[in-house]
């Protein structure tokens, strides 16, 4: 990436990931944590994140624009706004899927609800939660060359560039690029995850 004078870009597109995810990390699991507590709740986050799933991604680029322009904050909503629902989905379908005789037994020994959560569900849905953590961090850099179309910085300027005036050789090396990104993080989040699997048998 270096060689080919990507190295700034790359930076650049990592750090609006790095936020975006952050955020979706932020506010997914707190959402995906709430759901698991009631099935009210999950029957209208559900639908919700139905919708949001089905929508168009360039959908997500107006309310970003609407309130606050052209640049990096409109591409940061987006991203986060398109990749939040793996983190929420796989966050409740974790704690929903740990075994309730383990939570009876944390409750016999008198753990309060925070004590449960803390430190027999989360801990034992932690595999399903770093997987929604790897699914959001790559819908994330999905969203690459669509925010590029609100001025955001990165890769996806120069893939938009490529697109615009037909320069094959920037759509292809920047392209390339945003893949060898998604295979670095992708193997980071899977190491996280081998090792929690591991520590937990």
């Amino acid at each position: 990436i270096g060689y080919f004078g990507m190295w700034d870009n790359t930076m650049r597109t990592l750090s609006i990931i790095t936020v975006a995810t952050l955020l979706s990390i932020a506010l997914g699991i707190p959402i995906g944590i709430w759901m698991s507590r009631s099935d009210k709740v999950q029957g209208v986050v559900t639908a919700i994140l139905d919708v949001m799933q089905t929508m168009p991604a360039f959908v997500y680029l107006v309310p970003g624009i609407m309130f606050f322009g052209l640049g990096n904050v409109p591409a940061v909503i987006a991203t986060v706004l398109y990749s939040i629902p793996p983190c929420i989905r796989l966050t409740n379908l974790g704690i929903r899927q740990v075994d309730p005789s383990v939570v009876e037994a944390g409750r016999a020994f008198g753990s309060s609800r925070m004590q449960l959560l803390t430190k027999v569900q989360i801990p034992l849905a932690l595999p399903n939660i770093m997987a929604g953590v790897n699914q959001t961090i790559m819908m994330s850099l999905a969203m690459v060359v669509i925010a590029s179309l609100v001025s955001a910085p990165g890769l996806g300027v120069l893939v938009l560039r490529g697109i615009r005036s037909l320069e094959l050789g920037v759509g292809l090396l920047s392209g390339l690029g945003i893949v060898l990104l998604a295979i670095i993080l992708d193997r980071v989040t899977k190491a996280a995850l081998a090792r929690i699997n591991a520590a937990q048998k």
